[in-house]
């Protein structure tokens, strides 16, 4: 497919583009600005501000699919208002639709958030972006998977680590989840479809409804020396671990994620017995074993 992916020089949007590319699509990254990663470059650029419309249809122009990624978020650093939270994220998303709707593209993915809800702009913008999806797939009879994403922002690694049990989500796992979205679509899979995107650690239920207690005996099971690299580097573990029903995305989109807790720990094992220090390390990294 020729595909379009907004807000591509994001830290999920050049995710998406290389499992894009991995998988044969022909790639338009459209941003303000393009990305700096060497292995993009084969990648055709855009800039486009999806606030406007000339800039949205011109990188909409000649595609067969569109994965919309372009939002603000709160946790955005600089930190933005809520005014361009809003008009990104709603007014931007109703070019990215309407333009799909004049070129007549049938297979589209949308990046909504757990997030979703009253709580702040951002939920309400992610709402109001669901609404679009729905209203757009009733009008033109597009398939639509609107892909309810945990967080997925750029970390220390430690605290990556100590995320995946809660709240946080590998962004290879986002990449493969919204590109196996786009091509279940394309092949006409669902009409609109709605799925959240997260880690999976496959542990019982009781380790995860008690984990504090319980986890670290798992954890060792899993990892032998788990323990000792939970102390010495501190990381602390929640009472109960975030795990959602994922057999939805399995049987539609045929996905589930693939880096859990246990990966994290099997590279912390990695690195600290090769003595690597990881106390200025990010995710994602450029080191060869990075998450």
């Amino acid at each position: 497919m020729k595909v379009l992916v907004t807000g591509a020089s994001g830290n999920g949007g050049q995710a998406v583009c290389r499992a894009l590319l991995q998988d044969g699509h022909t790639v338009r990254m459209a941003d303000v600005m393009p990305t700096m990663a060497a292995d993009l470059r084969q990648a055709e650029f855009v800039r486009c501000d999806s606030r406007t419309v000339t800039d949205v249809q011109r990188a909409v122009k000649g595609m067969d699919g569109v994965i919309h990624l372009a939002a603000w978020h709160c946790a955005h650093q600089p930190p933005v208002s809520d005014d361009t939270i809003f008009a990104v994220n709603v007014d931007g998303t109703y070019n990215v639709f309407e333009a799909c709707r004049q070129e007549g593209i049938r297979s589209i993915v949308y990046a909504s958030s757990m997030a979703y809800g009253w709580g702040s702009v951002y939920g309400v913008s992610k709402v109001i972006g669901e609404e679009l999806c729905r209203s757009y797939q009733e009008m033109t009879g597009a398939s639509i998977a609107m892909l309810r994403y945990h967080e997925f922002i750029p970390r220390p690694y430690l605290e990556f680590g100590a995320r995946l049990l809660r709240n946080g989500v590998d962004r290879r796992d986002i990449a493969s989840a919204t590109v196996m979205a786009l091509t279940a679509a394309d092949r006409r899979a669902f009409k609109l479809f709605k799925t959240i995107v997260h880690t999976d650690h496959g542990m019982p239920e009781p380790v995860k409804n008690d984990f504090a207690r319980l986890g670290p005996d798992w954890c060792e099971q899993e990892v032998p020396g788990a323990r000792a690299l939970l102390d010495k580097y501190g990381i602390a573990l929640p009472e109960q671990v975030e795990q959602h029903d994922l057999s939805e995305a399995k049987a539609v989109l045929g996905w589930q994620p693939q880096i859990g807790f246990v990966d994290f720990l099997k590279d912390l094992k990695s690195r600290d017995e090769r003595g690597l220090d990881v106390s200025g390390l990010f995710v994602p990294s450029e080191l060869p074993q990075d998450l």
